[in-house]
C-alpha cells in the first residue's frame, strides 16, 4: 500500500436480496442523489453488534409483550377497532402504533444480530399478519363496515394512515431481509389500497383535535420505500397529492406544511414526533417537483432545525415544539430522536448533503445513548442535556427511566429503532457513477453489487471512541468503481492509505476514491479530531452565556455519581421503573474560562466492545469554582451519563 499525507481544515459549523421488480436506472438517477440499500446489506459489527444483541435478549424490547399490554392486542390480524373510541382508556390507534413500533424493531434488530430465535418469532408474526388479509389487501386495524369510523370512512380523530404506515415499515424490513415475494406482494396491495380510497378524496380533511390525522404524514415513508424497490411511479404521484392535501388543511400539527415553511420567522411549534418522523417530506417533494418554493421550503426545514437543535443534536419538545430555542436546558422526547434518522437518511439520499450526516451521528451518539440505560432495560422519555435530578413526580413521570412509560410506550419502544435506523444509512449507492458512499461511520460488513459484481466491504472501527477507519474491499473479481467517504464534522485528515493504483480526489466534505478493486485491497483513513469548544447562549442553568465541548460526533460531559432505585417492576416481567438520584454535584455549579487547558485522553482498543457501559476515553478540564480556584476535573461522553454538566457557564 502507498500512503497519502493529507492535512486540511473545515470550518467547524448478509447479502442484499435480489429483487423481481428492480427501479429503473434513469428515474432514479432524477429523484435521488444516492439511494439507500435494501436491509440487510450492511450489516453490523463491533460494538454495534453487540448493544443491539444485548437490547434484543437482555432489554425489554424483545419481551415487551411482557411487559406492557398495549403490544398483544393483536389489532392487525384482528381489525375491529372504530375511530374516536378508547381501548384501555386509550386512543384506538395507539396500540396499533406501538404494535408496529415493536415488530418493526424487532425484526430489524433480530437479522442485525443473527438471533435466530427472534428472527423465527418476526417470521411468525409476518405468516400471521399473510393469512390474515383478505382479498382486498386491507392492512390496518379499522372494522370492515359502512359506519362512520369504520375503515376508509372517518369523520372526525383517526389514525388509519399512521397505524399502516408503521406496520409497512416492518413488512417492508422483512422483505428486504428474505425476499420473500409474497410479503412485498402483500405490502404493494395494501398501499395500493389506501391510494385507490383517497385518490379523489383528502385524508386530512376530517374534524380532529388529535394528533393521529397528522401523523399520516408517516405514510409518505412508505410511499418512498416502495418507489426505491419498484420503480413504480405510481408511489410518487400519489407522495405529490397526499402532500398537496395536507397543505390544503387545518391539521393539529401544521410545522411541515409548504405556507409555514415558507414564513421563515415562524420557528417550529407542534408535536415534536410529529415534526421528525415527516422531516424528509418537503425535501421529498422538492426533488420530485422542481418548483422554487418547494426548494425554499425544504430548506427552510433544516435551517428551524437547527434553532431548536440541543448541544447533544436532539430536536428540543417536550412533547411540543413551541418555538423554542435548544439549549442545554430544554427537554427532548426520544421519540423525536428515533424518528429522525430514518428522514435524515432520506434527506442525504435525494440531497448528497453530508452536513445531515453529521447531525444524525451527533443525536444518535449523545442524545440517543444518554437517554437510555447502557443496555436497553429503561430509558428516559423526556430528557435535558444539564441534568442534576429527575422529576419522578411530574404527571405521567415522563422523565423516569422506564421500562415501559404507562403514559405512552412510544418512546421505550422507539428506544430499539435508533440504531436499526442508523445502520440502514451507514451506506448508501451512487446511481449516477454506479459508486459507493460511505456516510455513516462504524463497525460494519456492506453485501452488494456494482456493475453486477458482487462486492463486499468490510468497515473495521472503534468509531466515534477511535479516528481510524480501515476499509477492505472483496469483489468478486476486479471491478471499477468511485468509493466516496464523507470527511465528518470538519475535521483534519491526517493521512489515508490507499491500494498502489488507487487515484484520491480531494473535495470539501469526502473523499473519492477511483480503482479498479481487486480483492483484499484496503484503505485505511485516520480522522484528527480537534476538541471544539462551541459557545451557547443563556439558559436557566448557563449564567450570561456558555461553551460546551465536542470532539467529532461525542458531546462531553461532567458526569455526577448517582444511586439507582428499582421501585414498580411490570407484570412479573423483570423490567422496572427505576427512581435514580444524584448523590454527588460536586462541581455542578462550576464556572469555565475558554482559555483553560483541556486534554484529551483516548481509550484502548481493548475496552472498546461495550463502550456504553463504562466511558472509555475522556478529555482533562479545568473549572472555577465558589472561591476562584481552579480544579480539574475528566469529562466523559454524555452517552455515558445520567446526570451530567454538557454546557458550562462562562466567567
Amino acid at each position: 500500500m502507498k500512503r497519502i499525507s493529507i492535512i486540511w481544515a473545515i470550518t467547524l459549523t448478509t447479502l442484499a436480496p435480489l429483487h423481481a421488480d428492480e427501479p429503473k436506472e434513469e428515474d432514479m438517477k432524477k429523484t435521488y442523489t444516492y439511494t439507500l440499500l435494501p436491509a440487510g446489506a450492511i450489516q453490523p459489527g463491533g460494538w454495534i453488534k453487540q448493544q443491539l444483541k444485548q437490547d434484543l435478549t437482555e432489554g425489554y424490547i424483545g419481551q415487551f409483550d411482557q411487559v406492557h399490554p398495549t403490544v398483544t392486542h393483536d389489532v392487525f390480524t384482528r381489525p375491529e377497532r372504530r375511530s374516536k373510541r378508547k381501548f384501555s382508556m386509550r386512543k384506538e390507534w395507539w396500540s396499533g402504533e406501538h404494535e408496529g413500533y415493536w415488530k418493526d424493531a424487532v425484526t430489524r434488530m433480530a437479522f442485525l444480530t443473527g438471533e435466530q430465535a427472534y428472527i423465527d418469532r418476526a417470521t411468525g408474526w409476518i405468516n400471521e399478519l399473510l393469512d390474515s388479509i383478505n382479498d382486498a389487501g386491507y392492512i390496518g386495524i379499522y372494522e370492515d363496515c359502512n359506519e362512520t369510523g369504520c375503515r376508509f370512512n372517518h369523520s372526525r380523530g383517526n389514525g388509519e394512515l399512521w397505524v399502516t404506515s408503521r406496520m409497512l415499515m416492518a413488512l417492508l424490513a422483512y422483505y428486504e431481509y428474505t425476499g420473500r415475494q409474497e410479503v412485498l406482494t402483500a405490502a404493494e396491495k395494501a398501499v395500493q389500497l389506501v391510494m385507490d380510497h383517497y385518490r379523489n378524496r383528502n385524508y386530512f380533511a376530517v374534524t380532529s383535535k388529535g394528533g393521529g390525522v397528522s401523523h399520516g404524514i408517516g405514510f409518505f415513508e412508505n410511499l418512498e420505500w416502495l418507489y426505491r424497490i419498484t420503480g413504480k411511479r405510481q408511489y410518487l404521484t400519489f407522495a405529490k397529492k397526499l402532500y398537496s392535501d395536507f397543505n390544503k388543511v387545518d391539521v393539529r400539527d401544521d410545522d411541515l406544511q409548504t405556507s409555514n415553511l415558507l414564513k421563515e420567522d415562524l420557528l417550529f411549534k407542534s408535536h415534536g414526533a410529529h415534526t421528525a418522523e415527516g422531516l424528509f417530506v418537503p425535501q421529498m417533494i422538492a426533488s420530485l417537483k422542481k418548483e422554487e418554493k418547494y426548494d425554499e421550503a425544504a430548506t427552510h426545514v433544516l435551517e428551524k432545525l437547527d434553532t431548536h437543535t440541543t448541544p447533544s443534536g436532539a430536536m428540543r419538545c417536550d412533547e411540543w415544539i413551541k418555538q423554542r430555542l435548544g439549549t442545554a436546558d430544554e427537554r427532548y422526547e426520544y421519540c423525536g430522536i428515533a424518528e429522525m434518522v430514518s428522514p435524515l437518511n432520506k434527506m442525504i439520499s435525494f440531497t448528497g448533503d453530508f452536513s445531515l450526516a453529521d447531525r444524525i451521528e451527533t443525536m444518535t451518539f449523545n442524545a440517543g445513548q444518554g437517554s437510555r440505560l447502557p443496555v436497553l432495560k429503561a430509558l428516559s422519555y423526556l430528557t435535558k442535556d444539564n441534568r442534576i435530578k429527575i422529576n419522578h413526580r411530574e404527571i405521567v413521570k415522563r422523565e423516569n427511566y422506564d421500562a415501559a412509560h404507562m403514559a405512552a410506550a412510544c418512546c421505550v419502544l422507539n428506544g430499539g429503532r435508533l440504531m436499526p435506523y442508523y445502520v440502514e444509512g451507514m451506506w448508501m449507492k451512487d446511481p449516477q457513477k454506479d459508486g459507493l458512499i460511505a456516510a455513516l461511520y462504524g463497525p460494519n460488513t456492506l453485501d452488494t453489487k456494482i456493475a453486477g459484481v458482487p462486492v463486499q466491504i468490510s468497515e473495521d472501527t472503534h468509531y466515534p471512541f477511535n479516528d481510524t477507519v480501515t476499509f477492505t474491499i472483496q469483489p468478486g473479481k476486479p471491478v471499477s468503481f468511485p468509493l466516496t467517504l464523507r470527511k465528518p464534522f470538519g475535521c483534519e485528515v491526517s493521512a489515508v492509505k490507499l491500494p498502489e493504483n488507487a487515484r484520491l480526489e480531494e473535495k470539501p466534505d469526502r473523499l473519492v476514491l477511483e480503482n479498479t478493486w481487486k480483492p483484499g485491497d484496503q484503505v485505511e483513513i485516520v480522522f484528527n479530531f480537534t476538541v471544539n469548544k462551541i459557545q451557547q447562549p443563556a439558559s436557566k442553568t448557563v449564567k450570561n452565556k456558555g461553551i460546551y465541548f465536542k470532539r467529532g460526533p461525542l458531546v462531553f460531559a461532567l458526569p455526577f455519581d448517582h444511586r439507582i432505585k428499582k421501585v414498580k417492576e411490570y407484570r412479573n416481567s423483570g423490567y422496572h421503573r427505576y427512581r435514580i438520584r444524584a448523590t454527588d454535584r460536586s462541581g455542578w455549579n462550576y464556572t469555565i474560562q475558554p482559555a483553560n487547558p483541556v486534554e484529551f485522553v483516548p481509550g484502548t482498543p481493548e475496552e472498546m466492545n461495550t463502550p456504553w457501559e463504562k466511558p472509555v476515553l475522556h478529555m482533562k478540564v479545568w473549572l472555577k469554582n465558589k472561591k476562584g480556584t481552579l480544579e480539574p476535573f475528566n469529562l466523559v461522553p454524555m452517552g455515558n451519563t445520567v446526570f451530567r454538566r454538557v454546557t458550562f457557564s462562562v466567567r
